[in-house]
């Protein structure tokens, strides 16, 4: 089985719509990894959160506690959480075309979720950059054919 932490693990589960997006000029937020004020997809770090689904937000949309919830608001919260993320396989397996997905393709991308150790106290900001990482933006998770091409043509993480 796998349960080391990659770098597109780290990037998935701490900056991906976390870190604020620095571009200065319009562009599509659908291909940035970065968030963007008003994004449906923005998130918060995860360190201040559970995986767990706030009841709240789930059923609602909204949570009176806001950004003070202990709880994950929405599907990208709970599924790029550290305790979450790629611990269970993917239906789809390697024929997975989502472009991002929360889930292992096969046994070597499944994480065990660790206590608090060196990325996580390395990643513990908010505003950590993508140059604390030496990860490129897209190296990750995106699940396309291409991209699995890609993670194929590397071989297997070690570590």
């Amino acid at each position: 089985g796998g349960g080391g932490e990659t770098d597109a693990d780290l990037f998935a589960m701490y900056v991906f719509k976390v870190v604020h997006c620095s571009k200065q000029f319009v562009h599509d937020w659908k291909e940035c990894p970065y968030a963007h004020e008003g994004e449906t997809a923005r998130r918060r770090h995860p360190n201040q959160h559970t995986a767990q689904p706030c009841p709240n937000f789930k059923s609602t949309k909204m949570c009176p506690r806001g950004d003070k919830c202990q709880m994950a608001h929405g599907p990208w919260e709970a599924g790029l959480h550290p305790d979450a993320f790629r611990t269970n396989l993917c239906a789809y397996g390697r024929s997975c075309q989502r472009r991002m997905c929360f889930f292992a393709h096969d046994v070597t991308e499944l994480r065990t979720p660790q206590s608090p150790g060196m990325a996580q106290h390395i990643l513990s900001s908010p505003h950590t950059h993508m140059s604390a990482l030496g990860t490129k933006p897209f190296a990750f998770g995106f699940a396309g054919p291409a991209a699995q091409q890609q993670q194929q043509q590397q071989g297997p993480p070690t570590g």
